[in-house]
């Protein structure tokens, strides 16, 4: 009463189906850690819903929704929203829409007790917040599930318990037909199923793990169990009232018969679940303990509580046995199986068989949100999610690649790519989406194949102004020639003027006139006008230069990329366009585009005409005053001179710039055509590599240092950049086989990827609802491997231990598989091909350890008791048994099967799944492998069933005759003849003439005298009637007739309890001659 409820303490002490060392639990951890997440949080899902469409004021919900969200600081919970991110809104707003979903991770596992009340509250938050909207808010996803079962657990654990109680009560009336005798068993089960509670929630409190399920599975378990301990105990204290014991006696020998049988049952099924502690599932691992405990109360209140109760009860005649009802149908059964075993067994092997062979088509489902009813919330959610989204775009697997080194290199984001990629192309794999790839494919300017073609673009758009330049160039090149003609003409005409240079002192006034009307400032003039039109074709050198230079800086890439491609080098067209993109390149790296575009910058200084004339007005006025200045000073020769020379400079100078200008012109239009041609080529890269597989992958390096790609890199790479994060979305349903094959498929084909490249010590991992459904999976085929041997193992060292036999127990090991089996192939043929409904997968693992424990105490009640009623035969005994325990085993089976039956009740499909598998195999057990199968198969055995201690040794020694082999082999006479018959395989010796013949027949009821007879050999009959291979001897007394409530025996004295009674003596031995036989029989057998 001090201890909290055991529903408390399920909900206080929910753990993770998988335990911690799970792979997926480990990435989802590690995941936590290094993107600074909630480290092994829970994810739920809030769906917003619009069928009228998403409106703005519907955005204005979504934004009070995530304050409010943001402003629950009791909570540490992440919400995941495109308000903050926007480039997420792709992915939380349906393509309809009609939908948003937004993500919240809230902290610790889904079942913990902290998980779901922060659940709570936030479940609270978003009906607060949509409330007198337009839009509908469900919640769903793993924590919402959790929470479903929960609350339904708990609900179907109280109907389980009523709906138990009251199909037991029922029974038990049909059964007993005595209201005292029908309550003793649920007092019984009462007083241990609180006990239990209390026992559970006191090692709950040590650290036990329970849950809901586990509650309700362990009520019906008990209830069964414990019923049928009491209906064991019970139905064998009548069987000792009717021989005649008073009720005292009746419950000392009940208890000395039927409580090893008792005990050898319950350490059956509570040392077979105590051994799943060792499992790895908690479905397995927390059901397994619980049980057990449970299944060790029951034992200890059928010891302890109940014979105190009939013991109380029954000397006060309460729960007398009423009228045998079925005794006759099941000796009569019994007969017939003893006269044609093989007849039954074949019949019942072959229904077991084909029921069992259905088994095979089992198909297990890991979905838990399909066992859950459609209307719980959230069914609803998962309903709202695959109509509005793609399926698993919500529950993507996630990809965890860890390096030892930086992968912020252009490097390692191609060989990212390259990973992703591969991926991507594995068949039902919809959209793999990451750090080179955030929307599901590859950035389209991140491909080379784009690079190539933007390249190819640039090089086109330069050939083409070059080519529409053409004439221009030409001019230039034809003016700068011009230029150098008129150079050469003035300097022929300083030349010449210079040669009169005696005669200028004494002409000057006729010179300075001369130069005044000569052509000289007229040719002048023309050379300015020649300059004027190179400066307007200097804005198109200008221009044309920029874009091969901006080429160059693109080519190198490219150059470097063509030169490693062997592709290229076998293609001629691909070698001049490298070529040619090569020679570009050379030309920037040694300074001639350089040099060019300086040229150009001079033409541009030079661009106004006026400034030409300006400069000839000019040196015309220069010459006026140096004219002057001649006149005033001396020194003319010189200055002449230098004029001659400086004339002849300018000349040459201009022939040098119209040969340079025309080889300007000639490499331009060449280098136009070598771009054309790399345009070409590159542009066909970027058309015909349009697969993904073809593109490529590159990543400047400076373009990692913008801001922009850091802000787009935050979810997908860690902040050291030695972790990324892939998230792959399959087209499987995640909950199937299929998809959970798919994980590792995922993982081949990413490490496939890794030789040689910057990825290669790399680890590679995934977690995800179907990456932790794998493990489920794998988990479970291990569990269910040492589920499998360890039930085997203990069910047959207790079977052996109870026999101190081996070959009975292995063919009772068989029965309970075939029964196991036929048990799940119904179920097959009832959920799955009747019901359309996929088994669950913890479904084999539970009814496997129920049914063969359950069957094993149902086998150990029958083959004890063959084995007991085996003195005179064993299909004698097979007789005895089936007309003895059959109403027993029947009743025990049917009260154990309702309460299994009363699971089907739940709202929740495992439970309903459970209870009828675990009921529908407890009846098959019941009504045809205890009744036929294992009767049949002992009565083909026959005593080979007991080896190897031989059932002639060991029934000789009972009796108290030692039977011991002579050197030849043969049995010492020490067997009377009447014993003969029992032992023909012994070949034995008679000593005494058989005093059958001779034995006087005598009314039942006769006295006879007891004095000299061979007591010990009166208690072996060879038709026993009520036989009970007790240890001592029979002692016929005279005694007054007495009645007994049972009215069976008389004239019966049993001078110690445990003796066996006979009321019928079949043999008068008042004759001397044959009490002087059976003495001298006795005195040679000691």
């Amino acid at each position: 009463m001090t201890l909290p409820s055991l529903h408390s303490q399920a909900a206080k002490g929910q753990q993770s189906p998988l335990p911690d060392t799970a792979p997926s639990i480990a990435v989802n951890r590690q995941l936590g850690r290094t993107f600074h997440e909630i480290e092994g949080g829970s994810l739920l899902f809030v769906v917003l819903t619009d069928d009228h469409g998403l409106s703005p004021s519907d955005e204005n919900v979504y934004r009070r929704l995530i304050d409010n969200l943001r402003h629950d600081t009791q909570d540490r919970i992440l919400v995941q929203d495109f308000l903050s991110t926007p480039a997420l809104r792709k992915v939380f707003e349906s393509k309809d829409n009609k939908a948003w979903n937004l993500p919240i991770n809230l902290p610790g596992d889904g079942p913990s007790a902290a998980t779901q009340e922060a659940y709570r509250r936030v479940a609270e938050i978003v009906k607060t917040s949509v409330t007198g909207t337009s839009l509908t808010a469900s919640l769903t996803g793993p924590v919402a599930t959790i929470a479903d079962f929960q609350r339904l657990g708990a609900e179907d654990s109280r109907v389980i318990e009523i709906g138990t109680v009251i199909s037991v009560l029922a029974i038990l009336f049909v059964v007993y037909r005595n209201f005292v005798t029908m309550l003793i068993p649920i007092a019984t089960i009462g007083v241990s199923v609180l006990f239990a509670q209390g026992t559970l929630s006191a090692l709950a409190e040590l650290g036990l793990a329970l849950n809901m399920q586990v509650i309700g599975f362990i009520s019906a378990v008990m209830i069964g169990a414990g019923t049928d301990y009491a209906v064991f105990l019970i139905s064998r204290y009548h069987d000792c009232l009717r021989q005649g014991l008073d009720s005292d006696q009746a419950v000392k020998r009940a208890m000395l018969s039927i409580g090893k049988v008792i005990f050898a049952s319950a350490a059956t099924v509570a040392v077979t679940f105590l051994a799943m502690v060792f499992t790895r599932l908690k479905v397995f691992s927390a059901v397994g303990p619980a049980t057990a405990v449970s299944i060790a109360v029951s034992l200890l209140a059928a010891v302890t509580l109940l014979p105190a109760i009939l013991v109380l009860t029954g000397r006060r005649g309460w729960i007398n046995p009423r009228r045998e009802l079925t005794t006759r149908f099941w000796r009569r059964s019994g007969s017939m199986i003893a006269r044609r075993p093989a007849r039954f067994l074949i019949g019942s092997l072959a229904a077991l068989l084909a029921l069992a062979g259905t088994a095979g088509l089992a198909h297990l489902s890991f979905d838990d949100v399909r066992f859950l009813p459609r209307e719980v919330g959230s069914v609803a959610g998962y309903e709202q999610i695959n109509r509005h989204f793609p399926m698993n775009a919500m529950t993507p697997a996630v990809l965890l690649v860890q390096s030892p080194r930086d992968m912020r290199t252009p490097a390692a984001l191609a060989d990212l790519e390259a990973m992703a990629n591969r991926i991507s192309e594995l068949p039902e794999v919809a959209m793999v989406r990451g750090l080179t790839r955030p929307f599901g494919e590859p950035v389209e300017q991140m491909t080379a194949s784009f690079q190539t073609g933007e390249v190819g673009g640039k090089l086109n758009q330069v050939s083409a102004a070059i080519s529409d330049r053409t004439g221009d160039l030409d001019t230039l090149a034809g003016s700068s020639r011009h230029m150098a003609g008129e150079l050469a003409r003035i300097r022929e005409r300083v030349m010449d003027a210079m040669s009169g240079a005696d005669k200028l002192l004494t002409a000057l006034e006729e010179l300075q006139g001369v130069l005044t009307a000569s052509p000289t400032s007229q040719q002048l003039a023309g050379a300015a006008q020649i300059l004027g039109r190179m400066t307007a074709l200097s804005g198109n050198l200008s221009a044309t230069v920029s874009g091969a230079r901006q080429v160059a800086g693109w080519a190198g890439p490219i150059v470097a990329a063509l030169s490693s491609s062997p592709v290229c080098s076998a293609d001629s067209a691909c070698i001049r366009s490298r070529d040619e993109l090569a020679s570009l390149v050379a030309a920037e790296n040694d300074g001639t585009l350089g040099s060019i575009a300086a040229l150009a910058a001079s033409f541009r200084e030079m661009r106004d005409p006026a400034t030409v004339t300006l400069t000839t007005n000019k040196l015309a006025q220069q010459l006026s005053q140096a004219i002057n200045f001649l006149k005033t000073a001396g020194g003319l020769r010189s200055r002449m001179a230098q004029m001659t020379q400086g004339a002849s400079a300018l000349a040459d100078g201009g022939a040098a710039v119209a040969d340079g200008v025309q080889q300007l012109v000639e490499r331009t239009k060449q280098l136009g055509t070598g771009l054309s041609d790399a345009s070409t080529f590159l542009l066909d890269i970027k058309h015909d590599a349009h697969r993904r597989s073809m593109t490529g992958f590159y990543i400047p390096a400076q373009f990692m240092d913008t801001d922009e790609y850091r802000s787009g890199t935050k979810f997908f790479l860690s902040d050291d950049g030695h972790s990324a994060r892939y998230f792959v979305q399959s087209a499987l349903n995640p909950f199937t086989a299929q998809a959970m094959d798919q994980i590792g498929k995922i993982i081949d084909a990413a490490k496939s990827t890794q030789p040689n490249t910057e990825l290669v010590d790399a680890s590679i991992a995934m977690t995800g609802i179907t990456a932790g459904l794998k493990d489920t999976h794998d988990y479970y085929r291990s569990d269910m491997e040492f589920i499998f041997i360890a039930t085997v193992i203990i069910v047959f060292l207790i079977l052996a231990a109870l026999l101190r036999a081996l070959v009975a127990p292995l063919y009772l090991i068989v029965s309970v598989l075939i029964s196991y089996l036929s048990a799940l192939g119904l179920s097959v043929i009832a959920f799955q091909l009747l019901l359309g409904q996929d088994l669950h997968w913890s479904l084999p693992g539970l009814s496997f350890v129920c049914l063969v424990a359950v069957g094993a105490d149902y086998n150990m009640l029958l083959i004890s008791r063959i084995r007991e009623e085996s003195e005179h035969g064993v299909r004698a005994g097979v007789i005895r048994t089936v007309g003895a325990t059959g109403g027993v085993i029947t009743s025990a089976g049917m009260i154990f099967a309702a309460s299994m039956f009363s699971l089907v009740t739940a709202s929740i499909t495992t439970m309903v799944q459970a209870g009828f598998t675990i009921g529908i195999g407890i009846l098959l057990d019941t009504f045809l492998v205890r009744t036929a199968t294992v009767p049949a198969l002992v009565a083909l055995i026959g005593r080979a069933s007991w080896w190897p201690l031989g059932a002639e040794f060991r029934y000789l020694r009972h009796v108290g005759r030692l039977m011991t082999p002579n050197p030849q082999g043969r049995f010492s006479r020490i067997v009377p003849t009447y014993f003969r018959s029992r032992f023909r395989s012994a070949n034995l010796p008679a000593t005494a003439a058989s005093i059958t013949s001779r034995a006087k027949r005598e009314k039942p009821g006769e006295s006879i005298p007891h004095r000299g007879m061979p007591e010990r050999h009166l208690g072996i009959h060879a038709l026993p009637l009520f036989g009970c291979g007790d240890k001592s001897p029979l002692l016929l007394h005279r005694s007054k007739a007495a009645s007994t409530r049972a009215g069976a025996a008389r004239h019966l004295r049993a001078p110690r309890g445990d003796t066996l009674q006979h009321a019928l003596p079949l043999f008068d031995l008042r004759n001397a001659s044959m009490a002087a036989t059976v003495n001298r029989a006795a005195r040679d057998a000691h």
